[in-house]
Order: structure tokens, then C-alpha cells, then sequence
């Protein structure tokens, strides 16, 4: 698993050790990677202080290869994928 957002790399590591969260977790500051993958946040200008913007909240299930099988997008960019869902999502496509 490997998560993408804006945060810091400070920040990241801070959020790392108060929730204990054991995904990989990348800074994408400058949204050139969520500009990349078309799923920056253009209908609501939010811009925090020292961001251009938002990305969607996104999750994305790629095979092995790199396909990606199944995607997830939130309207709203406080939401995230349900665990359950995505837990499901994942468990259906190891069959």
C-alpha cells in the first residue's frame, strides 16, 4: 500500500508515529504527481496555506503488472475509500 498527499515529509513522519500508520506515505506538495494522474481537485479551489490545491481523494488497485483493476473517487475531498469497501475490492480480486 502506498499512499500519496500533501503533507510534508515532516508532517508525514509526525502523523507516521501519532496514528501508527504502516503504509508507505509519499509528499506530493507540489500536486505534480496527482497532476500527472488527471485526479486533482478542480471543481472546489481549496487551498490550504502553502498548496496549490487538493487532489481527489482517490484509491487505486493495480495487479502486479501495473493494470489497474479498480478505482474509487470521493465527490468530497474530506471523504476516503471505506476500508471495508476497499478491503472487499481487494479480497475479490485475489479470487
Amino acid at each position: 500500500m502506498v499512499t500519496l498527499c500533501t503533507d510534508t515529509p515532516k508532517q508525514i513522519a509526525e502523523g507516521r508515529q501519532k496514528h501508527g500508520a504502516q503504509a508507505i506515505m509519499l509528499s506530493d506538495r507540489d500536486l505534480a504527481v496527482t497532476r500527472q494522474y488527471g485526479i486533482e481537485n478542480t471543481a472546489r479551489k481549496v487551498t490550504p496555506p502553502g498548496i496549490e490545491g487538493l487532489p481527489i481523494p482517490t484509491t487505486i488497485l493495480t495487479d502486479a503488472k501495473g493494470t489497474v483493476r479498480w478505482i474509487d473517487q470521493a465527490a468530497d475531498y474530506t471523504e476516503r475509500s471505506r476500508p471495508d469497501r476497499v478491503l472487499s475490492v481487494i479480497r475479490e480480486a485475489l479470487g
